[in-house]
């Protein structure tokens, strides 16, 4: 049996990144109603100013795709809303964060530096030779007013009513933060009531793909496999106890495919399914996700919610909806007790049965605050009682369970490289 990393040549997926790129942007946005549309306003106002100033369409679509997840780096609810409301008084660690995540993407990487310095006042660049004239930092300045701006709008206040106060808000910004070149350009693209609804507009989304910002483009598996990690990142990487938990599931459920004869497209899609499976914990706080101890039944209910955004999220993505319900079906039980959507055994994929057993092997497997790491005996008749009682695919658990061995190696061997990355880039400037 081939090894994980060699088992496809990444060449039978295709996606289309723009969708991927605005769906993961909304979910960032949806964990509580002050973030709403956050970063797609944000990405609006700052491809409103580079258009203006009549930026080439490369940089334009740098300064979009940087403003557009400006915030990634803030890899919990509750650090977004706390940069979101001006409390962060740090906020160089989701910089630095958010651009390492964006270097790990070769397609993400050409606006790394535009977020990393996305909340670095002008008065800082000038004071070590910086100016306009370098591309990176013009396109954090776009991103830093933008941000700034639309942090101010209320969401409990007609926006023509706000105009003025917002207008004033942006000019104090002025030289020590913006540059006053950057405060007239702002001046001209807000000018009229036109601009403030655009801005605030129920369907913002659908008038940006109007205008081709972001090029619609189909990227093949490779470039969606390491956008993909990007994403399992900001999820996984919020707790030691979880960093490397995707990466294990992606292993071990391309492994069990290969056992049960899933080959090009079908082994590649349950790869990224793995990696994916748990995107929709974006909308969980992280004061449950990393709780020490078992959950109350009121925080279980919070947990639950986590497969349908993973769903939500993946199935508005062209070239992700087989992945789409394998990932977001990964807690549906044979018997009709998972969840979210309750389903049996006869309207459950096999994708999504296999990503059901690698999801359950890994987490018993692992280490948690409230348990020790479960070993191959407690693994195995775990996966066996519930096999037993109707609730995980006989025919993956003992896909699994015939070639324990080498699965976990595998699975072991991938998340000890990404406990290395975690440990080496993020985990210190948690």
């Amino acid at each position: 049996m081939m090894a994980p990393q060699e088992a496809g040549n990444w060449r039978n997926v295709t996606v289309n990144l723009t969708d991927l790129l605005f769906s993961v942007s909304e979910a960032m946005d949806i964990s509580d109603v002050s973030l709403a549309d956050h970063q797609l306003r944000t990405a609006f106002v700052a491809a409103e100013m580079a258009r203006t100033a009549q930026l080439e369409y490369p940089q334009v679509e740098r300064i979009f795709v940087a403003a557009l997840l400006h915030d990634i780096g803030a890899l919990s609810p509750e650090e977004k809303i706390s940069a979101h409301i001006y409390e962060d008084l740090l906020p160089e660690p989701h910089c630095q964060r958010g651009a390492k995540l964006f270097r790990e993407a070769r397609w993400l990487e050409p606006s790394a530096q535009i977020v990393q310095w996305h909340h670095t006042p002008m008065a800082e660049h000038e004071s070590i030779g910086h100016s306009l004239a370098n591309p990176d930092v013009l396109g954090a300045q776009i991103v830093f007013l933008a941000d700034h701006l639309e942090r101010a709008i209320r969401r409990d206040t007609f926006i023509l009513h706000q105009t003025d106060a917002l207008r004033r808000r942006v000019h104090a910004l002025a030289v020590k933060e913006v540059h006053e070149d950057l405060i007239s350009l702002f001046d001209e693209i807000s000018g009229d009531e036109y601009f403030w609804l655009e801005m605030v507009s129920k369907n913002l989304n659908l008038r940006i793909r109007e205008r081709s910002v972001l090029r619609s483009i189909e990227v093949d598996g490779t470039t969606a496999r390491s956008i993909a990690r990007v994403f399992k990142d900001i999820t996984d990487f919020r707790s030691r106890f979880t960093a490397t938990h995707s990466a294990g599931v992606a292993v071990c459920a391309e492994n069990i495919g290969q056992a049960l004869s899933f080959t090009g497209r079908d082994l590649e899609q349950i790869h990224l399914a793995g990696l994916m499976h748990d995107i929709g914990k974006l909308v969980v706080p992280n004061a449950i996700l990393t709780k020490p101890s078992r959950l109350t039944d009121a925080e279980h209910l919070i947990i639950r919610q986590h497969p349908y955004f993973t769903h939500h999220i993946l199935s508005q993505v062209r070239g992700f909806e087989q992945i789409a319900e394998w990932a977001g079906f990964h807690h549906e039980r044979l018997d009709g007790s998972g969840y979210c959507k309750h389903l049996d055994h006869n309207n459950i994929d096999l994708g999504a049965k296999v990503v059901a057993v690698a999801d359950v092997a890994t987490a018993i497997s692992e280490a948690r605050p409230y348990r020790p790491a479960g070993d191959k005996k407690f693994v195995l008749r775990e996966l066996q009682t519930m096999s037993d009682l109707g609730k995980l695919e006989p025919l993956v658990v003992s896909a699994f369970s015939d070639r324990y061995d080498m699965i976990m190696a595998a699975s072991a061997h991938a998340q000890a490289e990404d406990e290395d990355r975690y440990q080496q880039q993020y985990a210190l400037a948690m």
